[in-house]
């Protein structure tokens, strides 16, 4: 069984499909099978798009993360309320934008 290719998807729809199918004329099941194959693909294409989109998101907002951390460690050790205030401010908004 072979997902990562669209013909691999088809094939395994087909044959998973057919049984659903029986009992239902032949004219009619062909048309029902190439119209459920056509949105189960458009389904799975969307799916995986929106996947990468997320991956791709969370990599970005970790890299944010990583840089304000980085900054935080590379300032003076002990620094005053209003700097710190202001990186809590930075991280709240990044939480935010998660």
């Amino acid at each position: 069984m072979e997902l990562d290719t669209p013909d691999g998807r088809k094939k395994y729809l087909n044959d998973k499909l057919d049984n659903l199918l029986e009992g239902i004329n032949d004219s009619y099941g062909k048309m029902l099978l190439e119209e459920l194959i056509s949105r189960l693909e458009i389904t799975i294409k969307d799916f995986n798009d929106e996947i990468v989109e997320l991956c791709s998101q969370l990599s970005e907002k970790e890299k944010e993360r990583q840089h304000v951390i980085k900054m935080m460690k590379s300032e003076d050790t002990s620094p005053d309320s209003e700097t710190s205030a202001e990186w809590e401010k930075k991280l709240e908004e990044i939480e935010k934008d998660s």
